[in-house]
């Protein structure tokens, strides 16, 4: 009896998209300090590879640290002269004015001339009663007349006088009390100052004098100021790649956008190793077309599964996308 032989089935042939990139990072750190300070010395070099923790800038805060020392050295003074104005001051003020010992003198002076003031009066009414039995002359009465009438003069001007102690003592403690307030608001400007300069320095995340990488693996992209330079709040002193963030940017020609999608997967071949292959993944998709040397085409992103270190920013990257 013949055998039948059965024919088996053939693998479905894998499609694939053509397209090139390029490696780039996702992440870029700017190093940027807004310090009056001018760079001592620069440590790196433009594409050399730097790890948390590296020294990468050395600064002169001489400026700064002057700003500081006069800030500190201004805030004492104003602690010192409110300090004195206190114990000046101590415990005068207008509700315990009686209490000053110009007023209480002038009060005594006034209570004195009161005293005498009252010995005249009696005496007058006596004088008036003899005058009228006519046991003294006219003119002896009418000089205690005058004499009385010059003390209570004495009394409205002693009144007066002790009056104006009193204003120009509230004025003394108005003004006293008004430089106090203004010392204290002096010394809470200085010390928000103060603290401002210092904010400055810790918020520039350096550490010292020097700028330090706090990225785990980078490499230096661009250096824009060298030794001697003054720093500008609004340019950055140099830029570095993140190494841990590596893509691949390619473009994929419009005619084959819609065979991809996000998460298709791609093989990766470096130019400079093409005998090389790495995996990875479509992590975006643009949602807009540009014109790259006259062919209409749509960037995507490729996020790489695995990188080593033969893997390097700006790698031209032959790539192959896997149709689903």
């Amino acid at each position: 009896m013949a055998q039948q032989e059965q024919e088996q089935p053939q693998a479905p042939v894998q499609q694939t998209i053509q397209a090139f990139g390029v490696v780039k990072t996702k992440q870029v750190k700017g190093i940027m300090v807004d310090l009056p300070a001018t760079i001592e010395k620069v440590h790196v070099q433009e594409g050399q590879s730097v790890k948390k923790g590296d020294v990468l800038i050395t600064l002169s805060l001489k400026e700064i640290e002057e700003q500081i020392k006069e800030k500190e050295d201004s805030l004492k003074i104003a602690k010192l002269e409110l300090e004195k104005l206190l114990e000046d001051v101590g415990d005068r003020n207008n509700e315990n004015i009686d209490y000053e010992p110009e007023i209480i003198q002038a009060k005594n002076n006034l209570e004195k001339v009161q005293i005498e003031y009252d010995k005249l009066e009696k005496d007058l009414k006596n004088k008036e009663a003899m005058l009228a039995k006519g046991g003294i002359p006219q003119n002896e009465f009418d000089e205690s007349k005058v004499i009385l009438e010059q003390k209570q003069k004495e009394i409205e001007n002693d009144k007066i006088r002790l009056e104006d102690l009193k204003n120009k003592q509230r004025i003394s403690n108005n003004k006293s009390a008004l430089d106090i307030k203004i010392k204290e608001q002096n010394i809470v400007s200085l010390k928000s100052q103060l603290q401002t300069l210092k904010d400055k320095i810790a918020q520039s995340g350096i550490k010292g004098n020097e700028i330090i990488c706090d990225i785990p693996n980078g490499v230096i992209e661009k250096i824009n100021n060298s030794a001697g330079d003054r720093l500008n709040a609004e340019k950055q002193i140099m830029s570095i790649l993140d190494l841990d963030t590596l893509i691949v940017q390619a473009n994929v020609a419009e005619d084959f956008i819609k065979d991809i999608k996000v998460g298709s997967k791609a093989v990766i071949n470096p130019l400079a190793n093409p005998e090389k292959e790495y995996e990875g993944t479509i992590s975006r998709i643009s949602n807009m077309a540009v014109q790259d040397n006259g062919e209409t085409v749509v960037p995507v992103e490729i996020t790489i599964t695995e990188v080593d270190e033969s893997l390097l920013p700006n790698f031209n990257i032959n790539i192959k996308i896997i149709v689903q």
